[in-house]
């Protein structure tokens, strides 16, 4: 079986679990989360990686699958 993995550039518009690819070369896995600020602002980000380290990404819930 073969999944195609289709990336995005930019900032997801939702929070989720995403592959992305970073400029290094590397392909992580991270959280886009949504939190408040102490402001009260409402704000989304990466939980692990720095957004300017990332080339692309792909939402996890995008790539079907193994199946027998």
């Amino acid at each position: 079986m073969e999944s195609v993995i289709k990336w995005h550039t930019g900032e997801p518009k939702k929070a989720g679990t995403y592959i992305v690819t970073l400029e290094n070369g590397l392909v992580f896995c991270d959280d886009y989360y949504c939190y408040m600020t102490l402001d009260g602002k409402v704000k989304l980000d990466w939980r692990i990686v720095d957004s300017s380290d990332i080339l692309a990404w792909c939402p996890l819930s995008e790539i079907e699958p193994y199946k027998e």
